[in-house]
């Protein structure tokens, strides 16, 4: 089959929708700082209003909060006809010397649809909700492993990132090695969708989410069996119909393929027992057609002069898949620690119902390959495993297979000298505002060691001492899957009574009542940091933190964020500033309702007054901007003192 075309993002190239003009914002530099206030008549970032026609956001790096200059930004609209590896846009912006993109809509929009933005510094993403600050989180190369159902590489498969709904298109794609081995370029691998597609003949087209973190081994696209459906679509006196789309499935992203130029069409990854069903012409007409389950297909298109026909024949005699022939067998798993489920899983395009067997039992073809999946029946999130049969003829029955143990965690707690100390651990809810409220149960370690089993993923772990002089500790842990290793150990888990980072207000008296929270690139989806408490010394009660976690303070929840990227091995001591700055903005009708940016914060001036706290000392510059109104550029020095900046907003 020849590979499908990737479209570079940059070209308009083999779009399916008409491409608008293309909108680039200068990048000259920034406007050198002046105090005072200047009016503007660019509009600056602000809540997106369909009526003005302009979609103005300002992009900034999550972790530092910096403006990302000369990123381009795409203006994509859904597609009810996606084709996997290709992009379209409608309109291309570039972020100027402040980061702020502007997008002129195409007049007949009702909406800022999906937007997808480009940059070296950031991922590869996307969003639909329009907001007047973008945060970006970073890219990384993704390494994924494609197989099919049974484990084995899926040699030149097409993966695709989505970062939409599958309406949307694939915004970067890779094609797997012998190995089964592809690496997304550059993406955001937490972005609030991140849906991989895989196109490949045999395989189903996968419809998941990316899950890994930097460092990690290759995340696993284990796929499962559908079969390439092939057909030509024809009109109705039997000529080929080039350009027309063909739809196999009943998701989103379809699975939809485009007739070449003699009619003929594959659709890949398309979920049994749905198959080729619709036809969307190159002018737009939906025809609907029964579904054959034998392939190839030809699909007559009905007379389209009378648009009250839908319908359309299908040319083939309909060849209705056989069911695979089963037997029932016995399973024993040894080694388990208590009742087990059993599943088995093998390709049967028929879908038919088959009784289910007895406790104990499964079915399985007589002949051909087979999975089967054993998981404990006590634990509801327990991880399936999965072992795979060859040849279902050369089975015997029973079948016995060994319970593959959850793979455990071990460590030892020592003090600062290394010496043992004890201690008691558990794992913990990192999304509760105080660790460990939602968490399970302590487990005693009165000899400093430990060993704890927890379900696959990104964990915490929590470790306290048992006479509690010394500070307890919040640990991430990646937990492999079952068998994947004889076992992950953290080794000396050392407590100190320091803290191992402190917050100080600018006055040098501990940031009591304050808010704290950290992120680290590649672990969480911008904008959504992990919150922290503080204790009464202004001391981190969060998670251990490394060389390049972005830490986020505020006094209060009213204030202006402060983050900071942390340096060396710590500890560490951060001071958080205290500046404060009123802004009131003013229009020929008296207040107005205006919205205030200054650095990557975004807040309401409501009936015209703004204040701002918690800001840096020196110069700082803020955007101001009130719908139906010119916009200000504020710079301003922000001093010990509090003040007040008047602004006055001239009428567009």
């Amino acid at each position: 089959m020849p590979a499908r075309p990737i479209v570079n993002m940059s070209s308009p190239r083999g779009t399916l929708v008409p491409i608008g003009f293309i909108l680039a914002a200068s990048c000259s530099g920034p406007e050198p700082f002046r105090e005072g206030v200047r009016v503007s008549d660019q509009l600056m970032p602000r809540d997106f209003d369909v009526a003005e026609g302009v979609l103005v956001t300002r992009l900034v790096d999550d972790l530092t909060g910096t403006p990302i200059v000369g990123a381009e930004v795409f203006l994509v609209n859904e597609s009810s006809t996606p084709i996997a590896g290709e992009f379209w846009y409608l309109v291309r912006a570039v972020s100027d010397a402040e980061g702020i993109a502007r997008i002129e809509l195409p007049s007949w929009a009702r909406s800022a649809g999906w937007q997808v933005v480009r940059h070296p510094s950031c991922g590869v993403a996307s969003r639909m909700e329009p907001e007047p600050i973008w945060r970006l989180g970073r890219g990384f190369d993704v390494p994924v492993r494609i197989t099919d159902w049974l484990g084995r590489p899926a040699a030149g498969a097409h993966i695709g990132f989505c970062g939409g709904c599958g309406h949307t298109p694939d915004v970067v794609n890779a094609v797997a090695d012998a190995e089964g081995l592809a690496v997304l370029r550059g993406i955001e691998p937490k972005n609030d969708i991140a849906d991989l597609y895989v196109q490949h003949p045999g395989l189903h087209y996968f419809y998941q989410s990316v899950d890994w973190l930097p460092g990690a081994p290759p995340m696993e696209v284990q796929c499962e069996y559908a079969p390439a459906m092939s057909g030509k679509v024809v009109d109705r006196h039997g000529a080929p119909v080039a350009g027309a789309y063909v739809c196999g499935g009943s998701q989103h992203r379809g699975p939809w393929a485009r007739c070449a130029a003699d009619g003929t069409f594959v659709v890949l990854g398309a979920d049994p027992p749905t198959y080729p069903h619709i036809v969307v012409t190159p002018q737009g007409r939906k025809i609907y057609f029964d579904t054959s389950t034998a392939w190839p297909v030809t699909l007559r298109l009905p007379d389209l002069t009378d648009p009250r026909v839908h319908e359309g024949i299908v040319e083939q005699a309909i060849a209705e898949e056989l069911p695979v022939e089963v037997r029932e067998v016995r399973v024993e798993v040894t080694g388990a620690p208590g009742p087990v489920e059993l599943g088995s899983w093998f390709p049967d395009l028929t879908r038919r119902e088959v009784p289910e067997p007895a406790d104990g039992h499964v079915n399985v073809p007589v002949r051909g390959p087979f999975r089967l999946g054993v998981s404990s029946a006590n634990d509801p999130d327990s991880v399936t495993r999965w072992t795979v049969f060859a040849d279902a003829a050369s089975v015997a029955d029973p079948i016995v297979v060994p319970w593959c143990p959850d793979v455990p965690v071990v460590g030892r707690v020592v003090d600062a000298a290394g010496r043992p100390r004890a201690a008691r651990v558990r794992w913990c809810d990192h999304k509760s505002e105080v660790p460990g409220t939602a968490g399970r149960q302590w487990i005693a370690c009165p000899d400093g060691t430990f060993q704890v089993t927890a379900k696959p993923g990104l964990r915490l772990l929590e470790v306290e001492e048992a006479e509690r002089t010394l500070r307890s500790r919040l640990l991430w842990v990646s937990v492999p899957e079952p068998g994947a290793a004889e076992r992950i150990d953290l080794g000396a888990v050392q407590l100190s009574a320091s803290p191992q980072l402190r917050f100080l207000g600018d006055d040098g008296a501990p940031l009591r009542n304050g808010l704290a929270a950290s992120a680290r690139p590649g672990w969480q989806e911008a904008g959504e940091h992990c919150n922290w408490p503080l204790d009464a010394d202004g001391c981190w009660r969060g998670a251990d933190l490394r060389a390049g976690d972005a830490v986020r303070a505020k006094r209060d929840a009213d204030a202006v964020p402060f983050r900071t990227l942390l340096q060396g091995d710590g500890p560490w001591t951060i001071t958080v500033p205290s500046g404060q700055l009123t802004l009131e903005a003013f229009g020929a009708e008296g207040r107005v309702d205006a919205l205030v940016v200054v650095g990557d914060h975004a807040c309401e001036a409501t009936r015209g007054t703004a204040t701002l706290r918690g800001l840096r000392f020196g110069p700082t510059r803020l955007f101001v901007s009130a719908p139906g109104h010119r916009s200000a550029v504020v710079d301003a020095i922000v001093g010990g003192a509090p003040q007040t900046v008047r602004v006055v907003l001239p009428r567009r």
